[in-house]
């Protein structure tokens, strides 16, 4: 079998800054409650630990029990390993998206240009991608989950353009896959359940459905019911009850963030529309019936993962993460309708044009990423100093300098601030076992989203506000 040696080294350029981006970026927030085991201030010192503490999760806090296995697994490993693994994600998120778009067995023989777009399209659409590619709990959260209910689809996308065969040692893959990829995120498996019930149907209708199908859609029913039935779920929505939730408010925020996340990813509705109108324009449907109706079972079960988030109790940004590669594999998959019938999509110069641009923005997105991750790592050294000198001296309020990158799209610094009631410096203060912990100052926060702040910029000393620093018994209040 031949091996397109472009793509993969190609990809293997994207291991490395995904590597890079990892082991240079800090901990943050949620990574330093996973460090300890639930429900105590011990850390994570073994597998057992593990999961001893997802079990106690389970029962306390969430459902979510594959993805922080994931993560806990990260932490404990720590760096570079965990960035190695990243990376490995990544470049399968890629592959993937690819092998599903065109309805492909895994192959190492990928086109390049595709491949390119791909990781464009993810590199530009991807809502807060530092958040859910460079930071540890979140990346387990959507890149791990994502990639594995990706791995799980691929037999059913193939089956929607011919048979497959091998029943006999599918199906108990498929079923272990599918309780794994159903015990991962709740939009994402809510959509998928649904979509893919409908789409045996259609199998049963038409007297194609499988033994592999059946039993893989089983073992992800399973997982999901594993997911949405934990007790911690119901534990955790009483607490967020108690603290004075109102989900009537929270629905209309929702819708916000809702119309928020279609407007942050127009360029990739935009292209999407184009493509199914000119597919539809010229009847090319009919041309690769399966490639079309893969395409448009992946769109439309994206955007459902998208509208369920709209009622869940929690709406974050980096939840449209389904949505986004979803839309991209629909997209991929109608492009190849296109090309079947057509030369190129759009005029040739356009195109070339086209890509020219997106690669020079890539290049300065990526050597601006790396630039700011190893400024944030310099910065963390100078804190970890500041905080050992302190815990040396017996203080138990700490106070640390200001990181002089803040959060963008392409890097997650969820940091601690002035303020020792914000909800970053509980999470780190109960981590170093401390009464406190702050910052001399903060920046002011930008005007624009941040999906919108492609660029992150090295703050001065001067651009940071002081704050008075808190006695220790005013930071305990």
């Amino acid at each position: 079998m031949q091996i397109s040696t472009r793509s993969y080294c190609y990809l293997l350029l994207w291991f490395g800054i995904i590597v890079m981006g990892v082991v240079l970026t800090p901990y943050f927030a949620n990574d330093y409650r996973y460090f300890l085991v639930q429900g105590t201030g011990e850390l994570v010192s073994s597998v057992s630990d593990i999961f001893v503490s997802q079990y106690r999760h389970y029962f306390e806090w969430g459902g979510r029990t594959v993805a922080h296995v994931i993560a806990q697994f990260l932490l404990w490993w720590g760096k570079p390993l965990s960035g190695i693994v990243q990376g490995l994600c990544y470049v399968l998120l890629i592959l993937f998206i690819y092998y599903n778009a065109y309805g492909l067995k895994p192959t190492l023989r990928v086109r390049f240009v595709p491949i390119f777009i791909i990781s464009l399209l993810l590199l530009l659409q991807l809502r807060r991608y530092g958040e859910v590619v460079f930071n540890i709990v979140s990346s387990a959260n959507y890149l791990y989950t994502t990639t594995l209910v990706l791995i799980f689809l691929l037999p059913y996308r193939i089956s929607m353009e011919r048979e497959v065969n091998g029943s006999w040692y599918l199906a108990p893959l498929m079923l272990l896959l599918g309780v794994l990829a159903g015990w991962t995120n709740e939009n994402t498996a809510a959509a998928v359940a649904t979509g893919l019930g409908l789409y045996l149907i259609y199998c049963l209708k038409e007297r194609k459905l499988t033994l592999w199908q059946v039993v893989g859609y089983a073992g992800f029913l399973i997982g999901f019911a594993l997911l949405v039935l934990a007790p911690g779920n119901r534990a955790r929505l009483d607490s967020m009850e108690d603290g004075g939730f109102d989900y009537l408010r929270h629905t209309l925020g929702a819708l916000g963030i809702f119309c928020e996340s279609l407007v942050m990813c127009a360029l990739l509705i935009g292209a999407g529309i184009y493509l199914w109108l000119r597919v539809r324009k010229f009847m090319l449907q009919y041309t690769l019936p399966g490639t079309y109706h893969g395409a448009m079972w992946f769109i439309y079960t994206g955007f459902f993962s998208l509208v369920l988030m709209i009622f869940s109790p929690n709406f974050p940004a980096r939840s449209a993460t389904p949505f986004v590669v979803f839309t991209i594999i629909g997209i991929m998959s109608l492009s190849a309708i296109v090309l079947e019938r057509y030369r190129s999509i759009l005029p040739r110069k356009v195109e070339r044009s086209l890509l020219l641009v997106g690669g020079a923005l890539m290049l300065a997105i990526v050597v601006n990423i790396i630039y700011c991750a190893v400024v944030l790592n310099n910065d963390h050294r100078i804190r970890e100093a500041e905080v050992l000198t302190q815990l040396e001296e017996g203080k138990r309020t700490l106070v640390v300098s200001p990181l002089h990158v803040q959060n963008f799209k392409y890097l997650y610094v969820a940091d601690v601030r002035a303020d020792p009631d914000y909800w970053t410096n509980h999470i780190v203060a109960d981590f170093l076992k401390v009464d406190a912990v702050m910052r001399t100052c903060d920046y002011a926060p930008s005007a624009l989203p941040i999906d919108l702040l492609f660029f992150g910029l090295v703050n001065s000393d001067r651009d940071c506000y002081l704050h008075p620093v808190p006695t220790p018994q005013s930071a305990q209040k």
